[in-house]
């Protein structure tokens, strides 16, 4: 856990930002992040949703590659998502990083990230290699462990308002 004498630099440091005083002086910058923000998440969710239910075994008769092909569109979710909640933070970061809520989504997020990257280490080509069918056990705890992070994350985003510091 970061002190509270380096929580508080960075809050500053953030805060004096280009990006900061931009998001704080502009009548449009909010609004318009936060527009793209809910649809940057809607795109996120919604293939990895579709994937992580196929994990889980859900629509059994397509096959995994068709649905992993949609994976590239969840990632720009993702980079859109990441991009307007670095904006957010930077225009109050009093607001976020002293927020539990806040600390709560980072470890979803967290959660989210490492659970990718042991699917793809581990379990991605093994599963491609499968008849379509039922998935890997692996797989579908991958599956499981993703939906229920992504769910945290928004959770959390959405809680951000009210557990305010």
């Amino acid at each position: 856990m970061l002190s509270d004498a380096v929580l508080r630099s960075l809050q500053f440091w953030l805060h004096d930002t280009a990006l900061g005083e931009f998001m704080r002086d502009s009548r449009w910058a909010w609004p318009i992040c936060e527009s793209l923000h809910f649809f940057g998440m809607s795109v996120l969710v919604g293939v990895v949703g579709l994937f992580d239910l196929r994990l889980l075994g859900v629509a059994r008769g397509i096959p995994i590659a068709a649905f992993h092909r949609l994976i590239p569109l969840g990632v720009s979710g993702f980079v859109l998502n990441a991009m307007t909640g670095i904006a957010f933070l930077s225009a109050t970061p009093d607001q976020y990083l002293f927020n539990a809520a806040f600390r709560f989504k980072l470890l979803f997020f967290l959660v989210a990230g490492v659970n990718v990257l042991v699917f793809y280490a581990t379990t991605f080509r093994r599963l491609l290699a499968q008849p379509p069918g039922v998935p890997l056990l692996r797989a579908r705890l991958a599956g499981g462990i993703s939906l229920c992070a992504w769910i945290g994350v928004m959770a959390a985003g959405r809680l951000l308002t009210f557990f305010r510091p």
